[in-house]
């Protein structure tokens, strides 16, 4: 599946095995989580950052998906954009919600999580349009700082993830 070595999951050992035994055995081990095998350090590491956004109460489920898949769909990377799309739908979420992500996302969520929906969906299309007055609107919703950073960064992270998987994927 890849030009580097990786360990799949029936050949998985020590941390990576580990890592690999969080998903339930009704989920395949995503194929980027697969990929990220090759360095187990820096799959610790990425884990360790969405475990600690999964933990955090701030972010619901659906909300850090949502990111997920505005990253995903924005960067055009196809295997994390349905595998989101997916799991937002199985949280409830109707097609034209998903759809509406990132132009409404007031279709699918409430107002507090639609101001950073839309803060990160703009961040990743096109950054450099990224006012004060965006910020403000996700800090009017009750968002401190840090938490603006963290989503826009995980929303825009999916892009080395589709960089890395386009990159190293057998062609």
């Amino acid at each position: 599946m890849f030009l580097i070595d990786y360990a799949t999951p029936e050949k998985a050992t020590g941390s990576v095995a580990e890592v690999y035994a969080l998903f339930p055995k009704t989920i395949a081990v995503p194929d980027p989580i697969q990929l990220y095998s090759a360095s187990p350090r820096y799959l610790g590491h990425q884990m360790a950052i969405m475990g600690e956004y999964m933990n955090d109460e701030a972010y619901e489920p659906a909300l850090l998906a949502a990111l997920r898949y505005i990253g995903a769909s924005a960067t055009c990377f196809g295997f994390c954009t349905e595998f989101n799309r997916n799991m937002l739908a199985s949280m409830g979420l109707s097609a034209e919600e998903i759809d509406a992500l990132h132009t409404d996302p007031a279709k699918a969520f409430d107002p507090r999580e639609a101001a950073l929906l839309a803060l990160a969906a703009k961040a990743v299309a096109d950054p450099d349009k990224v006012t004060a007055q965006d910020i403000d609107a996700a800090r009017a919703q009750g968002w401190t700082d840090p938490q603006i950073f963290e989503c826009v960064a995980y929303t825009a992270q999916m892009q080395t993830v589709g960089t890395l998987f386009r990159t190293f994927a057998e062609k």
